[in-house]
């Protein structure tokens, strides 16, 4: 029995409580540090306008293009410098530039790649946002500590755009469908194309005057009905 107390304590002094991980994820609350970090899927990439605006006179701009996100989460939440990452035939790596506010439960931000175009009154600009013109992407919203907050697109990189797009007369974004508990952001049947919204509810009113026929998206609004029955139809049971 000696022997083995014996044994027992010399296992103990060589294995001493290691004590707290040096190491681990750490959240920042935007009050104590300058920045705040966000919980997976409270955050939602609601709408991707990549095909270019269109102004009312048939003038196409590759160039002007946004993204939106949507807060599907429980509280307010700074989102200012969160990344934006994007895999596929285009490579690039965006930050979210600096908001002076929160992102309101419920809201609807959108950030565009300039104000000289058809969406003059962004949340903010992405100097450089870019996307393939009708190519595979896979876009990915990160906050500041680079968690996976929300992706969009196919993961594998082989599909083109799930929706959206510019037909030499339109150019129509790519929305999310807008169901609580709704389809991940890489799987087709969560997208649609923008749909006109009733006459009673627009939608469209941050896009400038002069592209509204043309340029058919929603940003920083609900996004329009989807009309496809593939996903937003039938009960969530």
């Amino acid at each position: 029995m000696r022997s083995l107390a014996a044994v027992l304590l010399a296992l103990a002094g060589c294995n001493p409580d290691p004590g707290d991980p040096e190491e681990g994820v750490e959240y920042r609350d935007g009050i104590t540090s300058d920045y705040e970090t966000g919980e997976r899927g409270s955050l939602k990439i609601s709408e991707i306008f990549w095909s270019g605006s269109v102004q009312d006179d048939g003038t196409w701009d590759a160039s002007d293009v946004f993204i939106e996100i949507r807060n599907e989460g429980t509280r307010p939440m700074d989102i200012s410098r969160w990344r934006l990452v994007l895999e596929g035939e285009t490579e690039k790596d965006f930050r979210l530039p600096q908001l002076e506010r929160d992102v309101e439960v419920g809201e609807h931000v959108f950030f565009a790649a300039k104000t000289t175009g058809c969406f003059p009154s962004p949340d903010g600009v992405i100097e450089g946002l870019e996307f393939p013109f009708g190519g595979a992407f896979y876009l990915s919203l990160q906050d500041v500590d680079e968690h996976i907050i929300d992706s969009a697109g196919d993961r594998g990189r082989a599909r083109p755009a799930y929706s959206g797009g510019y037909d030499l007369l339109v150019s129509r974004s790519m929305e999310r469908v807008e169901m609580m508990f709704g389809a991940n952001g890489d799987e087709p049947h969560a997208w649609h194309y923008y749909t006109p919204a009733p006459a009673d509810v627009p939608n469209n009113d941050r896009v400038l005057e002069g592209c509204r026929t043309r340029t058919l998206a929603s940003p920083g609004r609900p996004n329009s009905p989807d009309y496809s029955g593939a996903f937003a139809s039938g009960s969530l049971e």
